[in-house]
């Protein structure tokens, strides 16, 4: 994913440039680099999940 793609999915990506990590949602747009303020590619380290979005535990 690039500078300026829209996000779809919500988790921690990592940019190639300057290994910077941030949360970014669901409908965001992705970006330039927070250090250098480059254009970059983004890529996802991992998934999050919303807490509407787990199951309720079982008592």
């Amino acid at each position: 994913m690039r500078t300026f793609d829209d996000v779809f999915e919500l988790g921690l990506y990592s940019n190639e440039c300057c290994n910077q990590e941030l949360i970014f949602d669901e409908g965001d747009m992705f970006g330039r680099c927070p250090r250098c303020q480059d254009l970059c590619h983004w890529v996802l380290e991992a998934k999050i999940t919303r807490d509407a979005d787990l199951e309720p535990a079982l008592v």
